[in-house]
């Protein structure tokens, strides 16, 4: 008898699980002029506990949903990892040369978290920032905090992925 009584709950505690669609909202690529001296090329552990090579990008203000300063830097910024070994400020930096034109690509995403039985969802918004510059890969991470969203809408979003 146990046995057909959980045979007969089993597909509402399927369907009682949460599960998560993603869409892309803006997935654009601009072309920016980036000034390369010692005060936007720099190496700190502000935000990120490590010494990591940093280029500011003061263009993302515009170009970015998010703010991609770091707390303490005054202009938004990407880094290229660890400053050590290549990574260092004097690679990129050359006073004949002190602006290049770089692609920065932005990725914003839409995560919707969804729960069926409950009729719940949540949105969380994340953006990707990436860059060549000098044939070096920078790139900064940013997301939000996950916020209630209407269940239909939800659904609604759900259904034209």
């Amino acid at each position: 008898m146990k046995f057909l009584w959980i045979l007969a709950i089993l597909p509402t505690m399927v369907l009682a699980e949460t599960y998560q669609q993603e869409v892309t909202l803006k997935d654009s690529t601009t072309l920016v002029a980036i000034e390369l001296n010692d005060k936007s090329v720099f190496c700190t552990t502000l935000g990120y506990g490590t010494n990591q090579l940093k280029v500011s990008v003061p263009d993302l203000d515009w170009i970015a949903h998010f703010d991609h300063r770091v707390v303490g830097e005054g202009l938004p910024c990407i880094t290229a990892g660890e400053c050590r070994g290549n990574l260092q400020p004097g690679k990129f930096i050359d006073a004949n040369d002190p602006v290049v034109l770089a692609p920065v690509r932005v990725v914003l995403k839409q995560t919707l978290n969804i729960d069926d039985a409950q009729h719940v969802c949540t949105q969380t918004l994340s953006e990707d920032v990436t860059s060549l510059i000098r044939g070096q890969v920078f790139k900064h991470f940013r997301a939000g905090k996950p916020t209630p969203l209407d269940y239909a809408k939800c659904l609604k979003i759900q259904s034209a992925i």
